[in-house]
């Protein structure tokens, strides 16, 4: 996990007013990554890419205990959930990425293509 996403919920992970903003570009920036490799990847005939085959990814940023701010999260539906946690002794925070197994548009088979695809991946806004 980038190292100013886990200042920022060091400084606001009991009070966040602006979350939406300040999450907003952060989530952005991984759907492009995701969307923009793994999508024209997997679905480059012109017929087949429509919103049918777009990755549903949820987002869900806090600790281990409650969440802060989650965006499109719905574990029946996302193919991929990224989850951010910070540790509350603040010892080892984390970027979790979860492939859903009973997507199909992301086979559980091409799980480490997509943790790839986000390993040491520079997230900041």
């Amino acid at each position: 996990m980038n190292q100013q996403v886990i200042n920022y919920l060091r400084q606001y992970k009991i009070n966040i007013t602006n979350a939406e903003t300040f999450f907003t570009p952060i989530i952005n920036k991984l759907n492009q990554r995701i969307h923009s490799i793994y999508n024209n990847n997997i679905n480059n005939d012109i017929t087949k890419n429509n919103e049918n085959n777009v990755i549903n990814i949820g987002y869900s940023f806090g600790n281990v205990g409650s969440s802060f701010y989650v965006n499109n999260l719905d574990l029946n539906n996302n193919d991929i959930i990224i989850c951010f946690i910070l540790d509350s002794l603040d010892i080892d925070s984390k970027m979790i990425t979860a492939v859903n197994i009973h997507s199909n548009k992301v086979s559980a088979n091409e799980n480490s293509k997509v943790w790839g695809l986000l390993y040491k991946f520079n997230c900041s806004p």
